[in-house]
């Protein structure tokens, strides 16, 4: 067989399944590719397909990297397991805890969610656990799913927030503060001047604690739960 019978464009078969190509198939060899020059045109040169039958698949390299961010996260939030005696409250960290560290693992990918619905669909198993877990304390199963949602938006946000600030020039929100800040009176802003000379961060491990034991007291009571 020639060097020319051997080369990607040789390999190239037609559109869809008769290109042996699946969802599954695109996913686990684009998530060995760098998602920063990722394309559909170099995605298909490395299975050896012609574009057209990637589209039949994925509508474009947006859809791909959904694909991309939704696998990356069910990948790592797998690794989570809520115990079987864990409390509502335990099961809440948890969770918040697993969503964060699962969207911070997937880098620049996790950018990619554009909802909540698409954390949740990922993450369907353990949310089951933390609403059982809170009906079980005397929710009621709507309260219980509101509390969820909001807990994942909490995580989902924070986690977001954290992989900008880790980027090349910091969070933009938190620069833009500073300039805020040095534009004002010398005299004015004393205790946002000290919390930013003394190193306050707003993504840090105790900040993202703060939040949920925040969101945890506030659950307990509107629903009046209490501590249970």
């Amino acid at each position: 067989m020639t060097a020319a019978a051997d080369s990607p464009a040789a390999r190239r078969r037609g559109r869809g399944e008769r290109a042996g190509l699946d969802r599954t198939a695109i996913v686990a060899v684009a998530r060995e590719m760098d998602p920063a020059t990722l394309t559909m045109q170099s995605l298909a040169d490395a299975l050896g397909v012609d574009r057209k039958a990637l589209h039949h698949h994925v509508p474009g390299r947006d859809g791909l990297m959904e694909l991309l961010a939704t696998d990356a996260f069910a990948r790592e939030f797998a690794r989570i397991r809520i115990a079987p005696d864990a409390d509502w409250q335990d099961a809440c960290r948890t969770y918040a805890a697993g969503t964060r560290r699962a969207l911070v693992a997937s880098g620049s990918l996790a950018l990619q969610f554009h909802t909540a619905s698409d954390v949740a669909v990922a993450a369907i198993r353990p949310a089951e656990a933390v609403i059982e877990r809170m009906v079980a304390a005397g929710f009621d199963e709507v309260s219980a799913g509101r509390a969820l949602l909001m807990l994942t938006t909490i995580a989902g946000g924070f986690a977001r927030d954290e992989i900008m600030s880790a980027g090349s020039g910091g969070h933009p929100q938190v620069a833009e503060f500073r300039e805020l800040m040095a534009a004002q009176h010398p005299a004015g802003l004393d205790v946002l001047r000290r919390l930013d000379a003394n190193g306050f961060e707003a993504f840090s491990d105790e900040q993202f604690v703060f939040d949920v034991e925040v969101f945890l007291a506030g659950i307990a009571v509107s629903a009046g739960c209490g501590g249970s």
